[in-house]
């Protein structure tokens, strides 16, 4: 005759499956995040973020520009203003100070 577990057993076993569960579960949400932000990085990258159309770099001293040729947009990475501030004090400077964190 089998060997009936006990009600602690049966909890125990049952916490373990569903702590497997849930870790899988978080492991799958993880990776299904991580194809929606390169697949989103894919879609946009280069894109202007105004009208949508292709930006194109050009280069101003030490800092690589993303320009917008459709509509005009001038977009800078992080940290290039600040090396624009560096170099030009002035008017710069100030909008800088606006920004900055």
């Amino acid at each position: 005759m089998p060997v009936k577990p006990s009600d602690s057993e049966e909890e125990y076993f049952a916490r373990q499956e569903a702590e497997r569960r849930g870790k899988l579960a978080k492991e799958q949400q993880a990776k299904l995040a991580l194809e929606e932000r390169e697949r989103a990085r894919t879609l946009h990258f280069m894109k202007c973020p105004k009208c949508g159309m292709q930006l194109e770099e050009i280069t101003f001293g030490d800092v690589h520009i993303d320009k917008c040729f459709h509509c005009g947009g001038i977009w800078l990475d992080e940290g290039e203003l600040e090396v624009i501030r560096q170099k030009e004090s002035g008017f710069v400077g100030r909008l800088f100070s606006v920004f900055r964190r």
